[in-house]
């Protein structure tokens, strides 16, 4: 039986199956800072933790594909079925014991920690999330020792000048719960831990508190680092409105990747404010509430509101949208019922925390989109009299109606959205939002 760090054709193949379907469960996927992914060394990948099972998978498909990347993840997941503990396994997944979890359990660690060591001096790679715990806000939560422990815990047995590398990853998604939206993977430059390893065996405490120092200071650079307790919904207001006049006044495309950079600074800009200029902020703050009150009431979206994006609006763009929508009747015809009942799960499972709805979205997905395009090719070629040789294709024509039908619902959404903002009968309220947008921005740069 291969060794949890060891691949197997089975384990490889299923990771491409999941690996695709992942990348099509967003709109796009963006990775910035491929070089500093570390191959034939040991390795811990730590990224932020903010989506339950979509930030394991988002590591999951980092290149290279051969790499092996075993988990720690939480332990009442092995409490399941038998079955299900095997498929954890299989995955490369081993439980991690919190407090929570009863300190009559951390004793239960030492396993793991054992065998997450023998994955490093195997020079293969590691996944843990050093937050412990998952949380949808914009920055980084106070980082948990299991981790450091871990690190420290191989170098001590790492041959020769080798070193442990940590490679910290800022994860941001613009959509937390829905499919669609987009996927940012910011891999931040390699922590050597050999580089610590004097202050450890003069005070172990001492260089934890450092690397787990560093390792935070590292996440805060990779991310939109909204590092606020007050004014966390100001922040995310003001993002929006300044982030497509940042893209203008410095001449950038306004694709994900300049998006994600201007907003990293208009929020580390932002922090900065709160810390030197309060007075400022709690200016901009009440006018960005009195935004989102209207906003709110009015039922508009803000980046419809945002003056200076109503362009996309045009008739020649209502009258594609009308063509792609009816050429996308049929996808969207064969995907409804696979949709409707992947939205029921969360409901018949009596899940909650819609932290970890898109992981239970993407799951029922890769299982039910398949099951339902086999049946209903089935149907289709038995109830036409096709060809069997049409199976295929049909399976893959559902598939792609369907990516074109999501396409279209979303554009149709922003136009409902733009045509509900420039209705006349709204005119007065229409100004009042453009005056307090344009007040924000004058106050930001003042």
């Amino acid at each position: 039986m291969a060794e949890i760090y060891q691949n197997s054709p089975l384990y490889l193949l299923g990771k491409h199956y999941v690996a695709w379907t992942f990348k099509q469960y967003y709109n796009e996927v963006v990775i910035i800072g491929k070089e500093n992914i570390i191959t034939g060394e040991a390795v811990i990948f730590a990224p932020n933790h903010l989506n339950a099972l979509m930030d394991a998978l988002a590591v999951l498909t980092l290149p290279p594909h051969e790499q092996v990347k075993v988990y720690l993840a939480r332990a009442d997941l092995f409490s399941l079925p038998p079955a299900v503990q095997k498929f954890l396994t299989f995955a490369k997944l081993m439980p991690a014991f919190r407090i929570r979890d009863g300190y009559e359990n951390l004793g239960k660690n030492k396993e793991s920690f054992e065998l997450s060591t023998q994955v490093l001096l195997n020079n293969q790679a590691l996944c843990i999330m050093p937050e412990g715990n998952q949380g949808e806000e914009r920055k980084i939560r106070p980082l948990v020792k299991g981790i450091f422990r871990i690190a420290f815990d191989a170098q001590m047995q790492m041959p020769g000048n080798k070193t442990v590398h940590i490679i910290p990853i800022g994860i941001e998604m613009s959509e937390w719960i829905n499919p669609g939206g987009n996927l940012i993977m910011n891999i931040g430059k390699p922590i050597r831990v050999a580089d610590y390893m004097q202050v450890y065996a003069e005070n172990p405490a001492k260089a934890i508190n450092q690397l787990k120092d560093d390792l935070k200071k590292a996440l805060d650079k990779l991310i939109i680092n909204c590092d606020t307790e007050e004014y966390y919904d100001i922040y995310d207001t003001v993002i929006q409105i300044l982030t497509p006049e940042y893209l203008r006044q410095n001449k950038l495309e306004n694709n994900t990747l300049n998006r994600f950079s201007a907003s990293q600074k208009i929020a580390t800009s932002l922090v900065d404010m709160e810390k030197e200029q309060p007075e400022k902020l709690e200016i901009i703050a009440k006018k960005a509430r009195n935004l989102q009150t209207l906003i709110n009431h009015h039922g508009i979206d803000l980046n419809a509101a945002n003056i200076n994006q109503k362009g996309s609006n045009t008739i020649l763009n209502k009258l594609l949208i009308a063509i792609l929508s009816l050429t996308a009747l049929p996808g969207i015809l064969f995907n409804i019922l696979p949709e409707k009942i992947i939205k029921s799960v969360p409901a018949w499972m009596k899940i909650q925390f819609k932290g970890f709805f898109s992981s239970v979205y993407y799951g029922a997905s890769i299982i039910l989109f398949p099951l339902f395009y086999i049946l209903q090719a089935s149907l289709l070629i038995l109830m036409l009299g096709l060809s069997w040789w049409y199976f295929i294709p049909l399976i893959i024509s559902q598939y792609i109606l369907g990516k074109i039908g999501n396409w279209c619902k979303e554009k149709n959404r922003r136009i409902i959205q733009l045509n509900k903002w420039k209705r006349s009968n709204f005119k007065g309220k229409h100004l009042e939002i453009e005056k307090l947008i344009d007040e924000i921005k004058f106050y930001y740069s003042k």
